[in-house]
């Protein structure tokens, strides 16, 4: 079977372990482990304790291309959700290489521990020589001494940091909304993962088959070549011309000179090194770069560069690129989430230039420049000073200059978002107010760009597993984004079950009923494209069951007034259209939606399971 069916639970205040075997028909219920880990997840939440649930995807050690994922469930620290994880790299495969779909961690240590995990053997070390040591020294340290994957924290972690996250092998991101808050608080500096265990496939024949004829799709395909050549680059020149990338609180798009100063050509020719990739990948879409800044060079891997030109150059306004990359390498050696901290530094700046903040009250000016970014970084970690408040998100500038703050931002659920509904009302921004998580991004599918016709769409939702019934009802009047939103969660969560990496350079190649041949032929167990989708579904629903016992309801799923303002892209407003007919919508259409996606998903009208 590709599945382990094995649990390691570490109890770090005793410092002992226990393997156990998960019930097979687990598996078979939830169609991933992504239900299987919520399974675990809520019981612990019932009986109200605190744990960290790492889960290696039900595909992630079979060699498929893109199936790369582990995933990872915690109470976040950012805003009390139970909301998913997902991070790449190896780390998932050498799980299963060591024996294991789980590992648990339970309760707190005394002291800084690594925790180390093999086919042969389980170590608890004392961290306490690599406690305050950045997340580049930790990784090479104890790649040098183990071979296997390494997952870390930085200094934001072990000050428990609300938007410190984890870093794999020092490049893949792990724990948006503070895991690395939650490993920081239970002193684990890091876990390194490695083993020979192969996977045992059920059908191996019909599993490669079906894998060969997916590698030979991925090659032929121009968006897995491209990703090869520039990763998600591609879409920078597009999203500026929609006005994707937007600042000052998200009321106006960048000029162009940030445009061209984080560009294609200037990446290609003089930061970039070399491509990066998860194992396997047939489309690396991560990378290697090297900057010169005052006469020093500068190398540092990063998952992606348009996160470095989204967070730096757009948000906080830094005018060089080189100045960008420094800025986000150390973001990554202190293990700061840079896309959370990069929105609140844009409200900062804005604040300051509007005259809504003063120098006098934080110490210092808020400039945009790398100076003044690198400086608040380090107090961020540090929680010192207005760093502290930063370190605790948009509620964190709230509580330190007032309540007035919550008409000036844009969050749900106290974390930023990426896809501002205002250019395109797809899954996308429909799915930052469903996310169990809270904001960020709903997932991303065809509607990330305006202007699908109706068939397009259809045909989208046919081959990701929406039912002929959820077909029609989605455009019945229009189109709904609620319910093509909620065939899309489904979907993502039918792919982070196995493993899948959501990226259009693997996932154009395959639809729900390859996903549902190569789960069955891996693991013997019979489950057809409806299946699949209700598998996903359920899990989906036990972490909005999470979410809702911490208090959440509907309340919490409106987005902010200030997303029914105008965005100003070049000499045009943007509002929120209808995807399709484009009318203008408003707050009351936003809640009739929301209302008909928790009919459809089971739920109560306030929204909970």
């Amino acid at each position: 079977m590709s599945f382990t069916g094995n649990v390691l639970t570490i109890d770090l205040k005793n410092q002992s372990f226990e393997e156990m075997e998960i019930e097979e028909g687990l598996y078979a219920r939830y169609t991933g482990i992504v239900g299987v880990a919520y399974h675990f997840a809520e019981e612990f939440v019932k009986s109200n304790e605190d744990f960290v649930i790492l889960a290696a995807g039900v595909l992630t050690n079979t060699r498929l291309p893109g199936a790369t994922k582990v995933l990872a469930i915690t109470k976040n620290p950012l805003n009390g959700t139970f909301g998913l994880a997902v991070g790449g790299g190896a780390f998932a495969r050498d799980m299963k290489k060591a024996g294991y779909d789980l590992i648990i961690l339970r309760d707190f240590s005394d002291k800084p521990i690594y925790l180390v995990v093999d086919d042969k053997e389980i170590k608890i070390e004392d961290a306490s020589k690599l406690w305050g040591r950045d997340i580049v020294e930790t990784t090479d340290y104890l790649k040098e001494k183990y071979r296997g994957s390494v997952l870390s924290i930085g200094k934001a972690g072990e000050n428990e940091v609300p938007i410190a996250l984890t870093l794999i092998d020092a490049i893949h991101h792990l724990g948006k909304g503070g895991l690395g808050a939650v490993l920081g608080a239970k002193r684990v500096k890091a876990i390194v993962v490695s083993g020979k265990k192969e996977a045992k496939i059920a059908e191996k024949e019909k599993f490669e088959k079906e894998r060969k004829e997916l590698i030979k799709r991925m090659r032929g395909d121009q968006v897995t070549k491209q990703y090869r050549d520039i990763g998600i680059m591609a879409v920078w020149d597009l999203w500026w011309k929609l006005g994707y990338l937007n600042y000052k609180n998200k009321s106006i798009a960048v000029g162009k000179e940030i445009l061209d100063e984080f560009g294609v050509e200037k990446y290609k020719e003089k930061i970039k090194r070399s491509s990066i990739g998860c194992s396997p990948c047939l489309s690396p879409c991560k990378s290697l770069l090297e900057v010169e800044i005052d006469g020093e060079k500068l190398k540092t891997k990063v998952s992606l560069y348009l996160g470095v030109a989204y967070e730096f150059g757009v948000k906080c306004g830094i005018k060089r690129a080189e100045e960008a990359v420094k800025c986000h390498d150390y973001a990554n050696k202190l293990g700061i989430d840079a896309m959370i901290f990069a929105e609140i530094f844009d409200a900062l700046a804005t604040f300051f230039d509007e005259a809504k903040i003063f120098e006098d009250e934080i110490g210092f000016p808020i400039k945009r420049d790398a100076e003044t970014v690198l400086k608040l970084l380090e107090m961020t970690a540090n929680k010192e000073g207005l760093g502290e408040y930063i370190g605790i998100g948009f509620k964190g500038l709230e509580e330190r200059f007032g309540k007035w703050v919550r008409r000036e931002v844009v969050n749900i659920k106290n974390m930023e978002i990426i896809f501002d509904p205002r250019i395109s009302f797809g899954s996308e921004s429909f799915g930052l107010l469903t996310n169990p998580r809270g904001g960020q991004e709903g997932p991303v599918t065809i509607t990330v760009i305006p202007g699908r016709k109706e068939g397009s769409l259809r045909r989208y939702m046919e081959r990701i597993g929406a039912s002929k019934e959820l077909i029609e009802k989605t455009f019945e009047n229009g189109f709904n984004s609620a319910l093509y939103t909620l065939a899309a969660e489904n979907w993502l969560w039918v792919l982070n079950g196995q493993g899948i990496c959501r990226r259009e350079s693997i996932t154009r190649s395959l639809d729900i009923n390859v996903v549902s041949r190569l789960f069955s032929y891996a693991t013997g167990i019979e489950a057809d494209a409806e299946k699949m989708v209700d598998g996903a579904a359920k899990a989906f629903t036990i972490a909005r069951k999470l979410n809702c016992m911490q208090g959440y309801s509907k309340k919490d799923d409106l987005p902010p007034s200030r997303l029914f303002e105008p965005l100003k892209v070049g000499d045009e407003y943007k509002v929120w259209r209808d995807y399709l007919t484009g009318g203008e919508l408003g707050m009351d259409r936003i809640e009739e939606m929301l209302e008909e996606y928790y009919e459809w998903r089971g739920w109560s009208k306030d929204g909970c399971p």
